[in-house]
C-alpha cells in the first residue's frame, strides 16, 4: 500500500498548509509542556470525546457563556458544591449521569494539576521532568492513561499530548479503518510513517481532515479508498 501517495492526495485534497488545522498543527502547537495548554486539551478531549467537533466546540461555548473558565487555577480552586452548582447550572436537573462524568474528570484533573507550586513540579511528576514538548513519547501516553481520568484512555491520551506537541498518530475511527483497508498494525503504520519522513501527527490530522470532508461516514472508507488509490 502506498502511504506515499495516499498522504500527498489527501493532504493535497484539504488544501495543503493553507488548511487551518494543518497550519496549527505546523505553526501553533506548544512547543513546551505547560499546566495550561495540557489542561485546555484534556477537556477538548473530554468533551469530544464520542461526539462531533462541532457539537463539541459548540456545547463548550455554551458552557462558556454559563460561567466556565477554562483554567485550571479558576476550576482547581472550587469545592465539590461549586462544582455541582455550576454543573447544574449548565445541564438543569437532574445531571445527567455522562455529563457529570466529564465534568468530574475534569475537575479532577484541573485540582491535581493546581496543587503543584511550579510548572517543573508538574512535569516532574506527569512527564518525567520533560520540558519540551517534542520529547513526549508512548511512555507518557501511558503514565497518563495509568492516572485513570474518566474519558482518557490510550486513544485520547494521545491526542492530547499531539495537541500539546508531542507526535503521536491517534487511533480513531478513520485510522482504525486505514489499518484494515492496508491490512497493517497501529505500530506497522506508524513505522512506515517515520521512514517516509511525514511526523506521525501531521499524517494523523490529514488523513482525519481528509475523510470527515471526503468519506463521512466510516462505512464509506473502503469503496473511496479503493476508487481513489487503486
Amino acid at each position: 500500500m502506498n502511504l506515499q501517495k495516499i498522504y500527498e492526495k489527501c493532504f493535497a485534497k484539504v488544501g495543503g498548509k493553507s488548511n487551518k488545522d494543518v497550519s496549527w498543527y505546523l505553526n501553533d502547537r506548544p512547543k513546551k509542556i505547560l499546566r495550561q495548554p495540557f489542561f485546555e486539551e484534556a477537556v477538548y478531549a473530554i468533551w469530544v470525546s464520542g461526539k462531533s467537533r462541532n457539537v463539541a466546540v459548540k456545547f463548550l461555548k455554551k458552557a462558556k457563556a454559563k460561567g466556565f473558565r477554562q483554567k485550571y487555577s479558576v476550576i482547581g480552586s472550587w469545592n465539590k458544591g461549586e462544582l455541582r452548582q455550576f454543573v447544574e447550572k449548565l445541564h438543569g436537573k437532574p445531571v445527567p449521569k455522562g455529563a457529570y462524568k466529564r465534568w468530574e474528570s475534569i475537575y479532577n484533573i484541573a485540582k491535581q494539576i493546581n496543587r503543584y507550586s511550579s510548572e517543573d513540579e508538574f512535569r516532574a511528576s506527569y512527564f518525567g521532568g520533560k520540558v519540551s514538548s517534542s520529547d513526549l513519547n508512548k511512555e507518557d501516553v501511558q503514565n497518563l492513561v495509568k492516572r485513570e481520568y474518566y474519558f482518557i484512555g490510550d486513544t485520547n491520551a494521545k491526542f492530547i499530548l499531539r495537541n500539546i506537541g508531542g507526535e503521536f498518530i491517534k487511533p480513531d475511527r478513520w485510522i482504525e479503518e486505514l489499518l484494515g483497508y492496508c491490512k497493517m498494525s497501529e505500530d506497522e503504520l506508524e513505522s512506515k510513517v517515520k521512514d517516509l519522513d511525514i511526523p506521525l501527527g501531521l499524517f494523523d490530522v490529514v488523513i482525519w481532515l481528509y475523510c470527515e470532508k471526503y468519506v463521512k461516514e466510516t462505512k464509506y472508507f473502503k469503496a473511496h479508498f479503493k476508487k481513489l488509490f487503486a
